[in-house]
């Protein structure tokens, strides 16, 4: 194996509890609200954001607030512009109290490390900055160098591009039929690692249905964490 490469956001942790803390500090308590509840209502209403990010655009305060708003609708919570981008910017704001890497998934990555050739990375979609107080808050330096932390607004392209993953390859000297990644998202992690040439773990703990018009399918698919560390043990 040349390089083992993740995801970030709800792949080397679980995103739910974050957002939850960011509701609760601006809205209050939601009743009837658990913390998975929330985090995939806001995915269900995250595709204009997402979109943004696949043309290679920042996405806009008015993105945000749609995203917010149509989220806290599922719960019978109106929420205005003010609050709506309030909302986002708790839920983005250098608060991470909510992260945490959990015991399977670092000793997963012990496993890569010990494992790939060329090491470990991330190919992630965001801004340098807040992916790296990430990788500070999770630990990740015990495992990734912040070299190999690849960030699209830092390289002017966004997954599912290939060319993403085509640059973390290059810079970690890895070849792309000799390499791995593991994401949560079918359509940019799963259909970009494919196009360029990876092999594909996708860590669907939310459980989801691959898309019905989907022309690739991951190499493997786990649930958990603790799925993923046992499958690197016994299948890779």
């Amino acid at each position: 194996m040349d390089a083992i490469l993740f995801d970030m956001d709800d792949t080397l942790y679980d995103q739910a509890l974050p957002f939850a803390r960011a509701v609760r500090r601006v809205l209050g308590e939601v009743p009837g609200a658990t913390a998975e509840g929330l985090y995939l209502a806001s995915r269900r209403h995250s595709g204009e954001v997402f979109a943004a990010y696949a043309a290679g655009e920042r996405p806009t305060d008015a993105m945000y607030v749609r995203r917010m708003q149509r989220t806290m609708a599922e719960f019978g919570v109106r929420v205005d512009e003010a609050r709506a981008l309030r909302l986002q910017r708790a839920y983005t704001a250098r608060d991470d109290a909510g992260m945490v890497l959990s015991p399977a998934m670092a000793s997963a990555l012990d496993w890569c490390l010990a494992h790939a050739r060329c090491g470990v990375g991330v190919v992630t979609n965001g801004t340098p900055d807040r992916q790296m107080d990430k990788w500070r808050a999770l630990g990740l330096g015990r495992w990734i160098r912040p070299e190999r932390v690849f960030v699209s607004d830092a390289l002017g392209v966004a997954k599912p591009d290939p060319a993403i993953f085509r640059a973390a390859l290059s810079a970690m000297g890895a070849r792309a039929a000799q390499s791995l990644y593991v994401g949560d998202a079918f359509q940019t992690d799963v259909v970009g690692a494919r196009a360029a040439g990876m092999r594909v773990v996708w860590l669907n703990r939310r459980r989801r249905a691959v898309p019905g018009d989907a022309r690739v399918r991951p190499d493997a698919e786990v649930r958990s964490d603790e799925g993923l560390l046992d499958l690197l043990r016994t299948s890779l």
